[in-house]
C-alpha cells in the first residue's frame, strides 16, 4: 500500500530513488507521471498515486509527454520478491500474455485465472489483461519511433488485431495517434510502396538507476565470454540469442557506464538484429537481465554500506551488479562445468558444446542449412580445451553470466489481448537505420533438448560432468524444471539439489544469475573462499544474515575483491 505523504515528498523532491516505484497521476489535467518528472509539482488535492503505468491508464490517465513514464526503470521490488504477484509482473513483462493468454500464464504459475487476477489486482491495481495491454502499447510506440516500418506494419508486428485497436491503444495510452507520434519523434516514414522489413536492425537505449560498474560488468563477461556464443570487443559485448520466433544477434555498448565521467548519461546502447521483430520485447527483456539494469544500487549501497568487510569494497566499486543471462539453461551448464574445470578451460568447453551441438545464425545458418552441427571432434574454437575436466578438477572462481533467461515460448492462444508478440522495455530508438551488430558469435548455445542425449565425453568433458550436464538438459527438457526469471525460486534450487553431480555453492550462484535471486549465497563457495581467508564458512554464514536481502551482491562484492584484500 503506497504511502501518499512518502510519495508527495519523493514526488516533490524529484528523488531519484523512487523512480520507478510508484506513478503520480494529476487529476487536473489527466496525465501521469513519473515522481522524477520536472514539471510544476501539482497541489496535494489533486494527485493520485499508482504502483504501476497500467493502473493509471485504467483509471483514465495518459503518459505525460515530458518524462516518458514508459521509458523509466521498473521498480525494483519485482525482482526483489519472489512471490506470485512478482512472478506473474515479470512473465507479463515478458510477454506470456501475448504468447500464452492469460490462462497460459496461470498455468504456469500453478493457480486459477481468477485467483492470479484477483491477486494482481489486490497488488498493482489492475489484473493481468491490463498490464499486457500496456506492454503492448510500448510495443508500437517503440516501433513507430523507429521509423523503420509502415503503421500498418507496425499495429501487427505489436500484436493489434486491426488498425482501428491500433490506433485507440496509441491514442489512449499516449493522448496521441501514431500517426502524431511518429511525426512528433522525427522519425522517417517510408513512402515508396515498399514493404519495409519486419526484422530490421534497431538501435536502442536502455535506461538504468545509476551509479553502473560498467567496467566491472565488461570485464565479468569478457573473462567468461564461451567462444562462438558471445565476443567482447573493448566496451562492447555481442551475442547470439534463443527467441521465441527465431534468433537475434545483440550488441550492448557499455561506454558510457565505463567512460569515468562524473556524470556519464544513465543508459547502455542495444543493437538488434532479429529474425522476427516480434521477438523484440524478449530480445530487450534479456539484455536487461543480463546487465542487472533494474537493480537498486542507492539500496544496496544502503544495507552493505556499513558492514566492515563490504563497506570498503562498496565504495571502491559503486554500482556494481549481478550479471544475469539470456537463458537460464545455458547458465546453469557454465556453473556446472566450472564447478569440474577451471574458468578458462572451462569457456573453452563450452566452446566445443556450441560448437558441436548449437545451431548456426545469421550467415552462418545460410551456410548450414542442417541447422545442428552434431559432435565435431576437430571443432575448438577457444583453443585446445586441455585434459578432460574431471571430478577432481579444481573450481574456477565466479559464476558465468551472460547466458539466457527465458523458456522459449509456445505459440499465441485465444485469451490474451493480443497476437503472438512482445513489448520492449527500453527508453527511446536513435540512429533510425543503423547498421546491423558487428559480425561476430555465429552460434546459439545448445539447446536443453541438443545435451539431453549428447556424447559429452567426446568433447572433452569427464564422466561426472557431462552426466551433471546430461541430467540437467534432461529435467529442463522434459519440464520439471525451470531456469528463468519467472521460475520459482525454492522450487527451482530444490530441483537443482536434486539433481546428481551439481555442488549446493553451484546452485547458489545459478539461483542467482539465472533465476535472479538477489539473496542467493552459499559459504562454501570456492571463490568467496580465497576472500574469507581463515574465517570458518559457519562464521561467514552468520555475518551474512546481515547482508540480507542483497546477499549476491555481497557475493559479487567479495568476487571481485582484488587479490591483497582480507576480512
Amino acid at each position: 500500500m503506497l504511502d501518499f505523504h512518502i510519495c508527495y515528498r519523493a514526488m516533490a523532491s524529484r528523488d531519484a530513488r523512487f523512480d520507478g516505484a510508484f506513478y503520480v497521476a494529476v487529476t487536473s489535467t489527466g496525465v501521469y507521471c513519473r515522481p522524477v518528472c520536472g514539471s510544476r509539482t501539482p497541489k496535494r488535492e489533486n494527485v493520485r498515486f499508482f504502483r504501476v503505468g497500467a493502473a493509471a491508464e485504467a483509471a483514465g490517465f495518459r503518459a505525460c509527454r515530458r518524462c516518458r513514464p514508459e521509458a523509466g526503470p521498473s521498480s525494483p521490488e519485482w525482482n526483489v520478491r519472489g512471490d506470485l504477484v512478482a512472478r506473474a509482473l515479470r512473465l507479463i513483462a515478458s510477454g506470456a500474455v501475448d504468447e500464452a493468454g492469460v490462462a497460459g500464464v496461470a498455468r504456469q504459475l500453478a493457480v486459477s485465472e481468477r485467483h492470479l487476477h484477483r491477486q494482481l489486482v489486490a497488488e498493482v491495481g489492475v489484473g493481468p489483461l491490463a498490464l499486457a495491454l500496456n506492454r503492448r502499447a510500448q510495443t508500437a510506440r517503440l516501433l513507430i519511433e523507429a521509423g523503420a516500418l509502415p503503421l500498418t506494419d507496425v499495429a501487427l508486428a505489436a500484436g493489434y488485431s486491426s488498425i482501428r485497436q491500433f490506433n485507440d491503444g496509441v491514442r489512449t495510452a499516449f493522448g496521441r495517434s501514431p500517426s502524431e507520434l511518429r511525426k512528433g519523434g522525427g522519425a522517417r516514414t517510408p513512402h515508396d510502396g515498399r514493404r519495409a522489413q519486419r526484422s530490421g536492425p534497431l538501435a536502442l537505449r536502455l535506461r538504468y538507476r545509476p551509479p553502473l560498474n560498467g567496467t566491472a560488468l565488461v570485464t565479468w563477461l569478457r573473462n567468461r565470454a564461451v567462444p562462438g556464443v558471445e565476443e567482447v570487443d573493448g566496451d562492447r559485448y555481442r551475442r547470439t540469442l534463443r527467441l521465441p520466433r527465431g534468433s537475434g544477434v545483440a550488441e550492448l555498448d557499455l561506454n558510457s557506464a565505463t567512460s569515468g565521467g562524473r556524470e556519464p548519461v544513465p543508459e547502455v546502447r542495444l543493437r538488434l538484429s532479429l529474425d522476427d521483430l516480434r521477438d523484440i520485447t524478449a530480445a530487450v527483456r534479456r539484455c536487461r537481465d543480463l546487465l542487472d539494469l533494474d537493480a537498486d544500487p542507492a539500496a544496496v549501497a544502503d544495507a552493505l554500506g556499513p558492514d566492515p568487510l563490504l563497506g570498503p569494497l562498496d565504495r571502491a566499486t559503486p554500482g556494481l551488479r549481478v550479471p544475469g543471462c539470456a537463458e537460464g539453461f545455458e547458465l546453469a551448464v557454465r556453473v556446472v562445468v566450472e564447478q569440474y574445470a577451471p574458468r578458462d578451460e572451462a569457456r573453452r568447453l563450452c566452446g566445443r558444446l556450441a560448437a558441436g551441438y548449437g545451431e548456426p545464425v545469421g550467415p552462418a545458418a545460410e551456410a548450414d542449412p542442417g541447422g545442428e552441427a552434431g559432435p565435431a571432434a576437430e571443432a575448438d574454437p577457444g583453443g585446445e580445451a586441455g585434459p578432460a575436466a574431471g571430478a577432481g578438477s579444481a573450481a574456477g572462481a565466479g559464476s558465468a553470466a551472460g547466458a539466457g533467461s527465458g523458456q522459449a515460448a509456445r505459440p499465441g492462444r485465444e485469451g490474451g489481448p493480443g497476437r503472438k508478440t512482445r513489448s520492449p522495455r527500453a527508453d527511446s530508438v536513435h540512429d533510425r537505420g543503423a547498421p546491423a551488430p558487428a559480425a561476430g558469435p555465429t552460434r546459439l548455445f545448445p539447446s536443453a533438448a541438443a545435451l539431453a542425449a549428447a556424447d559429452l565425453t567426446a568433447l572433452g568433458l569427464g564422466d561426472q560432468p557431462a552426466a551433471a550436464v546430461r541430467a540437467l538438459a534432461r529435467a529442463v527438457d522434459g519440464g520439471t524444471l525451470r531456469l528463468g526469471r519467472d521460475a520459482d525460486r525454492e522450487e527451482a534450487t530444490a530441483r537443482l539439489l536434486a539433481l546428481p553431480g551439481i555442488a549446493p555453492w553451484a546452485v547458489q550462484r545459478i539461483a542467482a544469475h539465472a533465476l535472479g535471486d538477489p539473496d542467493a549465497f552459499s559459504p562454501e563457495d570456492p571463490g568467496l573462499r580465497r576472500v574469507a581467508g581463515r574465517t570458518a564458512p559457519a562464521e561467514l554464514a552468520r555475518r551474512a544474515r546481515g547482508w540480507r536481502p542483497w546477499r549476491s551482491y555481497a557475493a559479487m562484492h567479495l568476487w571481485s575483491a582484488p587479490q591483497d584484500h582480507t576480512p
